[in-house]
């Protein structure tokens, strides 16, 4: 009997840290606010009452690829090489959360951004399908939600 409840106990164990190994996460929490060429952008005073609504916020989802799941529903595994492809080549990448919210996924530093010197489309097209969490910069319009990555680390959740 006392045997038994440890092989249990093991075998839970065993599926927790399984889990924890398949959801990846971009970002780091304890860095998340607007970077200096954001908030350099923000030029006059409407521009920095916009982006003071932006809060930091870890969400968890499916990467896809917004062009396929708009236009034709597309997500999941068998997916995944397609949505890859759109994204790499240049089809927005975005974050299916549980409850069907779409976030658009953008890196966070205005300037480079804006200037070609950073992407986040190979990154996730690594992912194009899988559970993932990412950590930004959250803004959420009634046109529309999209989260600001301020850091593409690729970790393993509990490492």
């Amino acid at each position: 009997m006392k045997a038994s409840r440890y092989i249990w106990i093991f075998v839970l164990l065993c599926a927790g840290l399984l889990l924890a190994q398949t959801i990846k996460e971009f970002g780091a929490h304890g860095s998340t606010q607007w970077t200096s060429t954001t908030n350099e952008a923000a030029a006059s005073p409407e521009n920095k009452a916009w982006l003071a609504k932006g809060r930091p916020e870890t969400i968890q989802g499916e990467v896809v690829d917004v062009s396929c799941y708009l236009q034709l529903g597309k997500t999941g595994p068998k997916h995944a090489d397609c949505g890859a492809k759109g994204v790499r080549n240049g089809q927005p990448v975005g974050i299916m959360t549980a409850s069907k919210e779409l976030y658009i996924v953008m890196p966070e530093e205005h300037h480079p951004r804006r200037d070609g010197k950073t992407y986040v489309h190979e990154e996730f097209a690594k992912e194009m399908g899988n559970q993932v969490k990412v950590t930004g910069m959250v803004q959420k319009r009634p046109e529309g939600k999209a989260i600001f990555v301020n850091n593409m680390e690729v970790k393993k959740q509990g490492s």
